[in-house]
């Protein structure tokens, strides 16, 4: 099956233009700035044509960060990405505000579809509302930091087994059946993060003070509505969240310490130990399915091709243009991501693939984002483009778990099935660690000017309240300092509660696919053609599934899982 991408048609933007470039940019801002907006017609197309520049610098910016996650040992990368954010950005932003100031107060704007541009005008108020000039300084400052914390991460190194190795490249060894060699590998990985500890935290501290100044400056106490409203949380607030943490205690908690006790006594062990959350329980070697990218990009493009023919086409687009980066190597900033080329309308996958099936799933999750990147690539308004983020994790999470039902397409059915049974535990534990990176941002930024003992001893009192059935015995230490290996805190602010709420509607899509397969994806299609077009809650019953936080909804769902890992 074919699909063909025709590259975007350039109206009002020149296909020359570098986008890295102020004078360039200024002059086109200006050109919008000063269009008149007298009918419903003109303000339209000038949002087309305020699309393409924003289309265009966001290229720009995501070409530049891509190059510098890719080699954070660059100077020269690292440098052009900061450039982009220090030079260019904070001149950018003051130019959208003028902007989205011009749209807001233009003549037509009453004249307008108001279900059809309701997403953006709400979306642009409330910009407009927290939009202060100097945040942008401060925004520029914040990127250098965060840059600095993917240095950091992508420069530590593991010696262990008579070599080097990067973090992601320590997970085969505890898979291990050999808890003594798991044991030494726990200890490597933390006597190497160990010694970045005091580095990370100065940057965090440098960050919360930052975030706090910017909510200050926008005339908020504290930094958790500002960021709310940032991120367009519009559909729920700080009390919704907290009822997802209790949910999470309530429901999650007790099913998470039923298997560790199963896991436990199959593993004839007195605790579970840190090291202890990987290893196959029935005693099965650890599963390698791959050693190069070529054979993951073959193992992902079978199930996707099994899941729907359309998602291998589409995922084959990929891999033509040259856009997938997923093995690790050192040098290489931590985690996954996708990341959207605004301008040619496609997305880039980055990963840290090192031959374990949760390689597989970390590529069927960034897969999830592309296709739901692919189909709503048709909308020229960058803004129905630009979804919410807790509808693009139910895209990720979603496909992790119909690929999750296609395993055989790649792996053996004995393969496939304990691959099944690993990942649906690991959803309760990821509710568990969701709940907790969640709750502890709320804590650190209701709690200013916190000491750094007291930020260690509340996350250990929330990994406690979430996770009490781990045994870190002798290493307090390493438990209080557990929060800093997460990417998160430091480069996406309160970004995390956004997996508690896909997941959610993930298990939803995952329920509906085992009733009917062909009714469920084409649900899934449609809810991601729609891109960010609709509020959140009418994306999610595109979906067909229910917008809900709450414990009937999360114990309904945790029943299904245990239920689902029996058979």
């Amino acid at each position: 099956m074919a699909i063909e991408l025709a590259p975007p048609q350039w109206h009002f933007v020149p296909k020359t233009l570098a986008a890295g470039s102020l004078p360039e940019l200024e002059l086109l801002f200006a050109t919008l700035q000063a269009r008149p907006l007298q009918t419903a017609a003109g303000l339209a197309q000038w949002l087309l044509d305020e699309s393409e520049l924003l289309s265009r610098i966001a290229a720009e910016q995501a070409r530049r960060y891509v190059a510098m996650t890719c080699h954070t040992d660059d100077p020269n990368k690292r440098q052009s990405y900061l450039a982009m954010e220090q030079e260019v950005m904070p001149r950018v932003k003051v130019l959208a505000d003028a902007l989205d100031k011009r749209f807001l107060q233009s003549e037509a704007l009453n004249q307008l579809d108001p279900k059809h541009y309701a997403v953006v005008i709400r979306k642009r108020r409330t910009q407009s509302e927290i939009f202060r000039a100097e945040n942008t300084e401060l925004q520029v400052k914040e990127a250098e930091l965060q840059t600095q914390q993917q240095t950091i991460a992508g420069s530590i190194t593991v010696e262990f087994d008579g070599k080097p190795h990067t973090l992601p490249q320590m997970a085969p060894y505890f898979e291990s059946q050999d808890r003594n060699l798991r044991e030494k590998a726990f200890a490597a990985s933390l006597a190497a993060r160990r010694q970045h500890w005091e580095k990370l935290e100065d940057t965090f501290d440098q960050l919360l003070a930052l975030r706090g100044t910017m909510a200050k400056n926008a005339g908020f106490t504290n930094y958790t509505p500002y960021r709310f409203l940032e991120l367009g949380r519009f559909d729920y607030g700080v009390t919704q969240c907290l009822a997802f943490h209790a949910a999470v205690e309530n429901c999650v908690v007790p099913a998470v310490r039923k298997l560790d006790a199963i896991r436990t006594k199959q593993l004839a062990l007195e605790s579970l130990r840190p090291w202890d959350l990987e290893v196959d329980v029935d005693g099965r070697p650890p599963h390698r399915p791959f050693a190069t990218q070529s054979e993951l990009e073959d193992i992902c493009k079978s199930v996707f091709h099994a899941v729907d023919p359309r998602f291998a086409a589409e995922f084959a687009v990929l891999g033509k243009h040259d856009l997938l980066d997923l093995m690790s190597r050192q040098g290489k900033a931590p985690g996954g991501y996708q990341y959207q080329l605004e301008d040619v309308r496609l997305p880039f996958i980055f990963a840290n693939g090192v031959g374990l099936h949760q390689d597989v799933q970390t590529l069927l999750h960034e897969g999830g984002h592309a296709f739901h990147s692919l189909l709503c690539r048709h909308h020229d308004l960058l803004a129905f483009r630009d979804y919410p983020i807790e509808m693009a994790e139910t895209a990720s999470m979603s496909m992790e778990l119909l690929g999750l039902e296609n395993l055989t397409a790649a792996y053996t059915a004995d393969r496939a099935k304990t691959a099944r049974k690993k990942h649906l535990e690991g959803i309760l534990r990821t509710l568990t660690w969701i709940a907790s990176i969640d709750a502890f941002q709320h804590w650190l930024y209701a709690n200013q000017g916190h000491t750094r003992n007291q930020r260690r001893a509340a996350w250990v009192d929330i990994r406690n309240r979430f996770a009490p059935h781990i045994d870190w015995t002798g290493l307090q230490d390493a438990m209080a300092m557990q929060w800093v290996g997460q990417t998160h805190l430091f480069n996406h602010a309160f970004y995390y509660i956004e997996y508690g709420i896909a997941q959610i509607a993930a298990l939803q899509v995952w329920r509906n696919y085992r009733s009917d397969k062909q009714a469920a994806v084409d649900d899934y299609r449609n809810a991601c053609a729609l891109g960010g077009s609709r509020p959140l809650p009418e994306l999610f019953m595109a979906a067909n599934v229910t917008f809900d936080l709450s414990q009937t909804m999360l114990q309904g769902l945790v029943e299904d899982v245990m239920k689902q890992m029996q058979d």
